[in-house]
């Protein structure tokens, strides 16, 4: 009767190791989905002003989606202190070349950037914070 049980206990236990893994990916995905869902909401905290040394400024399309099915305007500002800063809010098509004109070379702006493009994006290798409002500092 004990080899039975050892036998039976040796082939569940696969099983609920199969079952532990396959729970432990679905909530792992649902955690990622949820971080990438919340993206918005992380970068409309913690808002804060840094001022910047605007170098230039020229106008950029953003992709997104499937096959970069979804394309948005926006600009995109290179500074002497602060990198490269991406502005897409009340940016369009039709009046991004004249913003992007309207930066000042040389001069200080601030900009308002969020909490996820101010910690998180500028520790990825690629990633360009996205400022919220920019200002020209007199």
């Amino acid at each position: 009767m004990s080899k039975n049980n050892i036998d039976a206990s040796e082939q569940q236990n696969p099983n609920r190791r199969s079952k532990r893994f396959w729970k432990l990916t679905g909530v792992l995905i649902l955690v990622a989905g949820l971080f990438v869902l919340l993206i918005p909401t992380w970068d409309s905290i913690a808002v804060e002003s840094i001022r910047c040394k605007v170098v230039s400024a020229s106008p950029n399309t953003n992709s997104g989606g499937s096959r970069g099915s979804a394309s948005s305007a926006g600009v995109l500002v290179e500074t002497s202190n602060c990198g490269t800063i991406s502005i897409s809010q009340g940016i369009t098509f039709e009046n991004q070349q004249e913003i992007s004109s309207s930066f000042e070379i040389g001069k200080d702006y601030e900009f308002d950037i969020g909490w996820f493009s101010r910690v998180v994006m500028k520790d990825l290798r690629s990633g360009i914070p996205s400022a919220h409002d920019y200002r020209l500092v007199r």
